[in-house]
């Protein structure tokens, strides 16, 4: 579910973090603060600006093993939470230009621009009040690995006495962790904020903040348990491009966008159908592949990740890929790559006289609008060769149907159908010029203690160009997590191990010390030297791949061996990882983060001490 883009050989950043002392001197010195609101156009007066709020988008970063806050030279992705949120914030100025009322914008990632300690929030303080501005801390888009991180930043932000808000997956699937968070004074924001951020913004200005806010306007979609509301997204504000923040990362000419949201499959391991829902909703593609051309003519932009769960379900994929592919026709540089499932390429070869189905067509028509557009890479969630497996975690998609109706196949007939099923996925898109990524986890029921190894070579052997590798994590708010809790089988309750490279639950047939080694192993024979020097040496020379395609693989597969290398899943990592004195982990739990940093009680926005809740 999540990619990474990483270029080498990027020019110096500017190395925000080390000098918080000073950041009272600057709002900039405390991350990217948007560009202001454009002055109308129209003849008369400009109204006077009465209140000015001064928010804080914070990608929080989560603690490595040593206990260190992770923090990067650069990234490798920018996120798109942070971007999305801070066009809200440019829609609610457009909406409210006439009122006072004007919000400011600073988005600080913490893996790149570095943690965030006790003396940055008094910098934030005293720079607040020199300037006259209101300010509200928002933690955005928290993972349940960076819950930890989160919640301590959340909890020292109250203290201090600002208003804290706390959204992301983790705290929209986990309605424990929501308690624990309103309890310590905390505002938590459930779902998707499109329809939710005007009206908690205009609350917190009638001083009447509530504990907790959640989707009520939209469409009803289904999860993999019940329904949810999930807000229509047509008309929502496109990602606000942030130079500042796009320069932090190995490639300031990428950035990303979302198309569409949820997925309309039920994997039991993954949260985003039931935060996001099952039926699929799309922006208005007119307005995307405007923005496409604006974030090419205006800003640089080169290269988008495109973060829709999965590209080929979105009901608007054909307008916008034609649109992209008119772009790149009329002479602009554009590439682009994506997440998508097996079947979008999944087609074999037509029998003599055999007419194409009108599915079949589809994928076509998609793989060569795909490559049109400027496609470089497609992630493709392939998570298992094992049928048993597919069928554990219900990714069924994943089997030909055949296999899904017959049921007297031997293991081995299978095994062969999943792998030749790969086979093909990964041959029509090299046919088209583009490479593949594959998602592949390793811990699932049927898995044994040689899995990892044998499903490298496997991989190796279906020609796939380029593979992330996870531990099977029951993430709270996934069917995988209810089961796990019923069972009693999580061992590990510390979130900060929910990173997708620590076993923290009981496996049927191995160890926990076996399912880490064979994910070590997976990497490492995947990723091992000799096939890192022959891809170095070759320049990946697949039949019919692209250059953009060739060479992209080439320097993520580099940074791939060095994360791996280094003991860090590429996903969560960066570039050089750097280490400043005080940004260690200091509690576990909640309740020692509670005692910790809130002394037993609740800090209100007047600075006032309260008693904790009954």
């Amino acid at each position: 579910m999540f990619l990474i883009a990483a270029v080498l050989g990027c020019a110096v950043v500017l190395l925000v973090g080390i000098l918080f002392r000073r950041a009272a001197a600057s709002a900039h010195d405390l991350g990217a603060v948007a560009d202001a609101v454009p002055a109308t156009v129209e003849p008369r007066a400009q109204p006077v600006v009465c209140r000015t709020l001064r928010v804080y988008f914070i990608k929080p970063s989560k603690y490595d093993d040593a206990g260190w806050v992770q923090w990067f030279w650069k990234g490798v992705l920018p996120n798109n939470t942070l971007t999305v949120l801070a066009a809200l914030n440019d829609t609610y100025n457009e909406l409210h230009r006439e009122q006072g009322i004007y919000l400011e914008t600073v988005l600080w990632d913490e893996q790149v621009d570095g943690p965030i300690l006790p003396d940055t929030i008094r910098a934030i303080q005293e720079k607040a009040l020199e300037d006259g501005v209101e300010v509200i801390i928002g933690l955005a888009g928290v993972q349940t690995n960076q819950y930890p991180r989160g919640r301590d930043l959340a909890l020292r932000f109250r203290r201090a006495g600002f208003p804290v808000l706390v959204g992301g997956f983790h705290v929209s699937g986990y309605p424990e962790t929501r308690t624990f968070l309103e309890d310590c004074g905390i505002t938590t924001v459930v779902g998707e904020a499109e329809t939710i951020w005007c009206e908690l913004l205009d609350d917190y200005i009638a001083g009447r903040l509530r504990r907790t806010y959640s989707v009520t306007d939209g469409i009803r979609a289904k999860t993999g348990s019940g329904e949810i509301t999930v807000p229509v997204i047509t008309d929502a504000q496109l990602p606000a491009i942030s130079d500042p923040y796009l320069h932090r990362f190995a490639s300031s000419t990428m950035t990303t966008v979302d198309t569409s949201r949820g997925c309309p499959f039920t994997c039991s391991y993954c949260s985003v159908k039931n935060v996001m829902g099952r039926t699929m909703r799309a922006r208005d593609p007119e307005a995307v592949v405007r923005w496409i051309r604006d974030a090419g003519d205006r800003h640089g932009i080169r290269s988008l990740f495109i973060v829709d769960d999965d590209f080929f379900r979105s009901p608007t994929w054909e307008p916008i890929l034609e649109g992209m592919a008119a772009y790149r026709r009329e002479g602009h540089d554009l590439s682009f790559m994506m997440q998508v499932d097996a079947e979008a390429a999944a087609f074999g070869d037509l029998a003599p006289g055999e007419v194409p189905s009108s599915q079949r067509r589809k994928c076509e028509r998609f793989l060569e609008l795909a490559a049109a557009a400027g496609c470089y890479s497609a992630f493709v969630g392939f998570e298992t060769f094992n049928p048993q497996n597919l069928l554990a975690a219900t990714k069924v998609q994943n089997l030909d149907k055949e296999q899904r109706r017959r049921k007297d196949d031997t293991a081995g007939q299978a095994l062969l159908a999943v792998k030749e099923k790969y086979r093909r996925v990964v041959r029509n898109w090299h046919a088209h010029g583009v490479a593949v990524h594959c998602g592949y986890m390793i811990g699932f029921p049927f898995d044994d203690p040689e899995c990892g190894r044998q499903s490298a070579e496997w991989l190796l052997d279906v020609g796939v160009d380029l593979a992330s590798f996870f531990v099977v994590t029951p993430l709270p708010g996934t069917e995988d997590h209810d089961r796990a809790v019923r069972d009693g089988t999580i061992l590990d309750w510390d979130f900060n191990n929910y990173d997708s490279q620590h076993m923290v639950s009981h496996h049927p047939r191995m160890t926990t010390e076996e399912v880490v080694r064979a994910y070590r192993e997976a990497y490492l024979t995947f990723y091992s030297a000799r096939n890192t020097l022959r891809l170095l040496f070759t320049v990946h020379r697949v039949p019919g791949l692209s250059w953009a395609a060739r060479s992209a693989m080439w320097r993520q597969h580099l940074y791939y061996f060095y994360s791996y290398r280094a003991g860090r899943h590429p996903m969560l990592g960066g570039i050089w990882q750097r280490r400043m004195p005080g940004a260690r982990r200091e509690v576990l739990t909640d309740e020692e983060a509670r005692g910790h940093y809130l002394g037993g009680g609740v800090v209100s926005a007047e600075g006032v001490r309260l008693a904790l809740p009954a």
